[in-house]
């Protein structure tokens, strides 16, 4: 039974927003670009194991996806945690290309198409961290002593995984996607005996559910970008010509003669993620380019945007549309 599902990834709607916004030629726009193609990978890599959970008896195990638990001043993240009667399995998540030469729990090197060596960090010590956390939080919450196994799982086929020396052989917890729910099935052979009753296991994924935290980043902070370097405007939806003109009602693009008439909602989706959820009229008008407070007001309060205060501490409260 899926009690959490994939949710939206808050941190890439960010990172695309910040891409739209920042013209090529700004100093961090190929870290930023970099940062939102590992981004989707890693999103990507998440949803692979999907299908091959799709399988599992959800009489019989809880999915609990992108889950985000405080720990120790901190944060640790697990991208599917598996609750079961007689284990807890969390499911380490990789969409790493090319061929990777395991060296136990040592380094990872990938070789890609281009025959280049990259050293990567291991993901076996990086899950055992997390498994090793979320005892800890199990431990604070008075709940039952339960068996915490793991699995490093590499989404992509074409994914090749060798060991770095012919004595070291490759962890048996790293596997790929399709070999997922198989391995779920030797695992349940061989615990045989339940451990703890379906309304604990209920109970425990209700706490984490209440605790869970999604990652938010501040990506302006983050990149070193200042708000005055932000492209202003709305985008055209048909060429992403920026800014579009408001002409009667409607939205107008010159490049391409195009009118909408709300163009500006993927705007104020912009400023939602890069700055927040409250805009007044002057900081809409600012953003939007245009000139009339007056035009501002209708299209907030007519897009649907509630808002607090008297006309000259007005704000408005920006959602995701």
């Amino acid at each position: 039974m899926i009690i959490k599902p994939h949710e939206k990834n808050i941190y890439s709607l960010k990172l695309e927003a910040l891409g739209r916004r920042t013209d090529e030629y700004h100093r961090d726009k190929r870290n930023i670009q970099d940062e939102i193609v590992k981004t989707k990978s890693g999103i990507k890599g998440e949803h692979a194991v999907s299908y091959p959970l799709s399988f599992l008896t959800p009489e019989d195990y809880l999915i609990l996806h992108n889950l985000r638990v405080p720990s120790l001043q901190s944060h640790f993240e697990v991208d599917t945690l598996i609750p079961s009667r007689k284990f807890f399995l969390l499911v380490e998540v990789k969409n790493w290309y090319g061929t990777l030469y395991f060296d136990g729990e040592n380094q990872v090197i990938r070789v890609g198409d281009d025959g280049k060596e990259e050293g990567l960090p291991n993901p076996i010590p990086q899950v055992k961290l997390q498994r090793y956390r979320l005892q800890l939080w199990l431990n604070q919450q008075n709940f039952p002593q339960i068996p915490l196994l793991y699995f490093v799982v590499f989404s992509s086929p074409s994914t090749i995984i060798k060991p770095l020396f012919p004595g070291n052989p490759i962890p048996k917890e790293v596997i790929h996607s399709n070999l997922l729910f198989h391995r779920i099935k030797e695992l349940n052979r061989q615990y045989r005996d339940p451990i703890i009753e379906m309304n604990m296991l209920q109970q425990i994924s209700s706490k984490l559910l209440a605790v869970h935290a999604p990652y938010d980043n501040n990506v302006l902070k983050k990149f070193n970008v200042d708000r005055s370097e932000l492209i202003k405007g709305v985008f055209c939806q048909q060429c992403l010509s920026v800014p579009m003109e408001r002409l009667n009602r409607k939205w107008h693009c010159r490049n391409c003669n195009h009118f909408s008439t709300n163009a500006h909602i993927p705007a104020l989706n912009d400023y939602y993620l890069l700055f927040g959820e409250k805009i007044t009229n002057r900081e809409a008008r600012e953003f939007l380019m245009v000139d009339s407070p007056e035009v501002i007001k209708n299209l907030l309060q007519n897009s649907g945007y509630s808002y607090t205060g008297n006309t000259r501490s007005r704000f408005y409260r920006l959602v995701l549309k």
